[in-house]
């Protein structure tokens, strides 16, 4: 039974370390060069975590706070969405080089119409 309850505590004690130490290894202190701007890789923007941590993480990516944890969406949700995103906008953009080819043949027909009466 003590034997048991060593190996139960000798269990918490590892689990606990694990979980201290994979803080440390997946935020960065405030001190560190990328999060004061360094070297951040393209794409990548710093965001702050408490504590005085930061992390590194896709730009626009969207972050969660559960509990004492930050969850940063996955890559299928961020890359789905992103896409949904750049869709609209595609329309968007679409329907502006719509309109402004209207201008332009309309502008294109005032000139003319102006340099016919001017002959």
């Amino acid at each position: 039974m003590i034997a048991l309850r060593r190996q139960a505590i000798g269990l918490f004690f590892v689990f606990f370390c694990i979980l201290a130490l994979s803080v440390n290894v997946f935020a960065q202190p405030d001190q560190a060069p990328a999060a004061q701007g360094g070297d951040v890789p393209e794409g990548m923007e710093v965001i702050q975590v408490t504590g005085g941590y930061r992390l590194i993480v896709p730009q626009g990516a969207k972050t969660r706070r559960v509990g004492a944890q930050i969850i940063v969406e996955g890559d299928k949700e961020y890359y789905s969405r992103r896409f949904y995103e750049l869709s609209g906008e595609i329309v968007d953009l679409k329907a502006q080089v719509e309109e402004l080819k209207r201008q332009v043949g309309e502008l294109k027909k005032n000139a003319q119409e102006t340099k016919a009466e001017r002959h």
